[in-house]
């Protein structure tokens, strides 16, 4: 369990950036054909096989990998382990712990087109945001991936 973090001071910022972000999926290619083909997402690199089991403490685990330009110098990785669990619980984005991804789209209405055609549909109402800051005149949306991963689609330049 770790330790509490009431009464510690500030220290210097140690992150610059976010490298990368990670997504384990059930089957890459399925992933790829959302990511890639959908979405418009460029394929950096793909692996075969390859061991991680000493980085990420399972042994034997073993896992296929693409990664994905998601802009600015972004990596979107997708892993599919050859050991993974296929019977996962689907969370709702109230559930704690949960993660969202959030990708910005140039066309918003034909990206969901596009998404709705392949059987994706939104979880909830297309909605512009008018709360000011980064999220100023920012239109967002919620859907799933093909393995329950939600995905934010965001329309417009959000300061950043």
């Amino acid at each position: 369990m770790p330790m509490s973090l009431e009464g510690l001071e500030p220290k210097v910022q140690c992150v610059r950036r976010i490298h990368h972000v990670g997504i384990t999926v059930a089957k890459l290619d399925r992933s790829l054909a959302f990511y890639r083909d959908l979405l418009g997402m460029t394929v950096l690199g793909l692996s075969g096989d390859e061991e991680v089991g000493d980085i990420v403490g399972i042994p034997g685990a073993q896992v296929r990998a693409a990664d994905l330009d998601a802009g600015n110098g972004q990596v979107l990785e997708l892993l599919e382990y050859s050991t993974g669990s296929a019977e996962q619980p689907v969370h709702g984005p109230d559930t704690i712990g949960t993660s969202h991804l959030s990708l910005q789209v140039d066309e918003l209405s034909s990206t969901l087109s596009r998404l709705a055609e392949a059987g994706f549909e939104p979880m909830g109402q297309v909605t512009a945001l008018e709360d000011g800051g980064v999220w100023e005149g920012c239109t967002v949306v919620y859907l799933r991936d093909p393995d329950g991963m939600i995905v934010e689609l965001v329309e417009q330049a959000c300061n950043g």
